[in-house]
């Protein structure tokens, strides 16, 4: 029998719920100010905590950045993830992935703002992007390499490669919306379009 696995400690849970409400607070105040209008201070006063409590979990506003992107980026990708869940074969779900996304970022506005407004303009276009390449390109990758082992994904095309340069767009049509705050329709058509273009007609 495996011996008892200790919970954690009351001073452990606080810490965590503190972690939990900056990050809350954070989120709302980056969407609503923009991250450079918002200060140590000013996050702390709209938390509730002191100063020690905010350092204690964060370096400075860019590593609350970079954890806020991470918790939004990552609610996005499970979004996605469960629209896709339905959608059979490989090759449907590689062409509703475009719609899919827009979708997922249409019914929450505050991730549109997050991922790709203000993420990247926070930290940079190369940590922004060494964050956003993870279970996002794993996504795309596995799609892709499914559709070639069906035999649906045209003999040119290198699977990692092209979910490269397809994350890419996905990207540019987040940060399109974002900028522009445009409709999702035509955009997502647009990608379908570049979907289908890697397959067998």
């Amino acid at each position: 029998m495996p011996p008892d696995v200790p919970g954690p400690t009351l001073r452990q849970t606080r810490a965590l719920a503190t972690r939990r409400r900056l990050l809350d607070v954070a989120t709302r105040l980056f969407c609503d100010d923009g991250f450079s209008s918002v200060t140590t201070t000013g996050l702390c006063a709209a938390a509730g905590v002191t100063r020690g409590a905010l350092y204690h979990h964060f370096a400075n506003m860019t590593e609350v950045m970079e954890a806020v992107f991470g918790d939004i980026e990552g609610q996005l990708v499970d979004c996605v993830v469960a629209g896709l869940s339905g959608v059979e074969p490989a090759r449907a779900q590689l062409t509703a992935l475009g719609p899919v996304i827009l979708d997922a970022l249409a019914a929450d506005d505050r991730t549109t703002r997050i991922v790709f407004v203000e993420a990247p303009s926070a930290l940079g276009w190369s940590r922004w992007r060494s964050l956003d390449g993870g279970r996002s390109l794993t996504l795309i990758a596995d799609i892709l390499r499914r559709c070639a082992d069906d035999g649906d994904l045209r003999d040119d095309v290198d699977p990692l490669l092209s979910a490269q340069l397809l994350l890419g767009a996905l990207n540019e049509a987040g940060m399109y919306i974002g900028t522009h705050h445009t409709t999702h329709a035509p955009i997502a058509h647009q990608l379908t379009i570049l979907t289908e273009g890697l397959l067998h007609q």
